[in-house]
This record gives structure tokens, C-alpha cells and sequence, in this order.
């Protein structure tokens, strides 16, 4: 009889455990830990959770969620959002897993600026933030660095500043056709870096601007 006592209330302490680590899993927010420390200057950033999963998984995620007008539509976004809406969805491999709803792009929602309609100075706005987003998300250095010098590339190009405005449009549909392709192939055997910009298709691109 002692012996199943002794057995029961281990039992129950490992069932008061078990409801102990969903809770913690549940909530993780009410048990993240407090990091000590001022008030940043700077205003965090708040992106939209369709961004940051697509970030999280390094997956191409257009520059606009980066602009202070995606910013800004995230922020309102979050605040009116039901956080235990869930869906299911399938991963890389195959394996279908919920996932909040917030993370799914909603096409009601405000629409997204492509990347190669950005201006000059949401592209600018953007750019930055993706590469601190980057690093932040444990992004490998390599690839960290090739859009720092591609986005470096891009802005000291010739036509950056050119009196031909299509010119300075080609940069940026040039920048969004080929970090979309980069993505489709990258660690596959057609894969290739961003860094030197390819002056004949930045040509083609110009030219599908007439």
C-alpha cells in the first residue's frame, strides 16, 4: 500500500509537470525572460508575422514589409489581431502544422508594393532594416554580406542618379527580378550570388520598361 501511494503521488507530480511545460509552451511570452536594461532610442521594429515568418525560414520576403508605410500597416495589423486563430499549412517538407493566422498573408489586408514599384527612397528605408532583420534572425554571415554589397552595388551604379528615370528604375526591377530568382535557386546547381550585378540583363530590364 505505501509503495502505491508513493507511486500516485509521483504520478501526480509528473502530471502537475506535464500541465506546468504546456503552460510555459502556451504562453511563452508571460515566461520570456526580463533582459535588463534602458529603454532603446531607437523604435523597434515590428514587422508583419507574414514577414517574419518568411524571414525566420529565409525565405524571399518583399522589401515593402521593410518601408515605414509596412511598418506601419503591421503595426496596425498586430494591434487588431486575434492572437489564437491558428491554420494549417505545409512546410518545406511536406509536413502540414499549425500556425497563427496573423503569419498567413491575407489578401484583404493593405496590398503590398512590389519590389520593383518601390521608390528610390522606400528602398532606402527598406534595405537597412531587411539586413539588421538578417542578422537579428541568424541569417549565415555569406549571405548577410552578398545583399549588403549587391544593395551597395545597386546604389553607386551609374544609373542610380541618371537623368533617365527609367534607367533608375531598371536598378530596382533588376534588384527584384534577380533576388527572387536567387531565392528559387539557391542550393540547387543553377545557384549564383548576388554581389556583381550582370550589366546584360540589367539592360533587358530597361528595356522591358518602354
Amino acid at each position: 500500500a505505501e509503495q502505491e501511494e508513493l507511486q500516485r503521488q509521483q504520478d501526480l507530480k509528473d502530471e502537475e509537470e506535464a500541465v506546468r511545460l504546456d503552460e510555459r509552451k502556451k504562453n511563452k511570452n508571460k515566461y520570456a525572460p526580463i533582459k535588463c536594461g534602458k529603454v532603446p532610442s531607437d523604435p523597434t521594429i515590428i514587422l508583419a508575422p507574414y514577414a517574419l515568418r518568411k524571414l525566420k525560414a529565409g525565405d524571399y520576403c518583399e522589401l515593402h514589409y521593410f518601408t515605414n508605410k509596412g511598418l506601419e500597416d503591421a503595426r496596425v495589423s498586430v494591434a487588431i489581431a486575434e492572437p489564437d486563430a491558428l491554420v494549417m499549412l505545409p512546410s518545406a517538407d511536406g509536413i502540414h502544422s499549425w500556425i497563427p493566422a496573423a503569419a498567413v498573408k491575407d489578401p484583404k489586408v493593405a496590398p503590398v508594393i512590389k519590389d520593383e514599384n518601390l521608390t528610390w527612397e522606400e528602398f532606402n528605408e527598406a534595405a537597412p532594416r531587411m539586413i539588421l532583420s538578417m542578422k537579428m534572425h541568424d541569417w549565415p554571415d555569406n549571405r548577410v554580406n552578398m545583399h549588403i554589397q549587391f544593395w551597395t552595388v545597386l546604389q553607386a551604379h551609374r544609373w542610380r542618379h541618371a537623368p533617365d528615370i527609367l534607367k533608375q528604375r531598371a536598378l530596382l526591377l533588376y534588384q527584384a527580378q534577380q533576388c527572387r530568382r536567387w531565392h528559387l535557386t539557391v542550393g540547387t546547381a543553377q545557384g549564383w550570388s548576388l554581389e556583381e550585378i550582370n550589366q546584360d540583363i540589367l539592360f533587358k530590364a530597361r528595356e522591358e520598361l518602354f
